[in-house]
């Protein structure tokens, strides 16, 4: 099996094709660079494979891609590009965004074609703190965006993105969680004191943790909490691998 590297071609076996595959996939920097660090790597094997090392010993030689990837990411001070992915939470919020701007005009469109005065009288007729729930989430104001937009702000920042261990960076994400989950925990707070102030019935009560329920997933503050999790659970990932390196060293 040939392997092309720039101008130069390499009689390669399989797991030296992976090799150099991984190494290539390792480094940061740009294409130019790459293209001539690979050409460095294969005529170093070419000059010891003439020397009579076999692939097995040149690749133990050299070290694992990972290692070799770094080292030239060193020399060269190559930083880790960002992971694409993460512009998946610009669309999330320009989706969210488009749909605000718009909802004043299906609102009134839905309004005229399946709201009736049954339907308005139910609404104005429901338990105080039920009916305000649900008039505020069947107003025309775009505060229920504002969740999403922090979770979708909070996941893009993560730190994660650029280096998968990475042991700080995770301030302004969990900040924009909290901002994000801060109107539910205080409204969760009113309910459980309501709850236990004997001024509700059960069937009431039982209403109101429905609606706190079906705001979490409709509001987006689902997502400031999987963003939440996320950032806390690599920190402690990145604190215990720091950890661990100390104690092996």
């Amino acid at each position: 099996m040939k392997m092309k590297i720039g101008s130069m071609t390499l009689d390669v076996l399989p797991p030296v094709k992976r090799y150099m595959n991984a190494i290539e996939r390792r480094l940061n920097t740009d294409r130019k660079t790459r293209t001539r660090i690979m050409m460095e790597l294969a005529s170093d094997f070419q000059s010891r494979r003439e020397n009579g090392q076999s692939d097995e010993a040149i690749m133990k030689e050299l070290g694992s891609p990972a290692e070799v990837a770094a080292e030239f990411n060193a020399a060269f001070g190559a930083k880790p590009a960002p992971s694409r992915r993460r512009w998946a939470f610009v669309a999330l919020a320009a989706v969210v965004v488009l749909i605000a701007a718009l909802q004043p005009l299906l609102t009134q469109f839905l309004a005229r074609i399946w709201w009736s005065p049954e339907a308005v009288g139910v609404i104005g007729g429901a338990d105080g703190p039920t009916a305000i729930y649900v008039t505020d989430n069947a107003s025309q104001s775009p505060a229920w965006a504002l969740p999403w937009l922090l979770g979708c702000a909070a996941g893009f920042l993560l730190p994660v993105w650029r280096d998968p261990h990475a042991r700080s960076g995770y301030g302004a994400p969990l900040l924009l969680c909290g901002l994000g989950l801060l109107p539910l925990f205080i409204v969760t707070l009113m309910t459980f004191s309501l709850s236990f102030s004997g001024m509700l019935s059960a069937a009431e009560i039982g209403s109101l943790f429905v609606s706190l329920a079906a705001g979490f997933f409709t509001n987006g503050e689902w997502l400031c909490a999987v963003v939440l999790v996320w950032a806390l659970a690599a920190r402690r990932r990145a604190s215990r691998e720091k950890g661990g390196g100390k104690k092996e060293s």
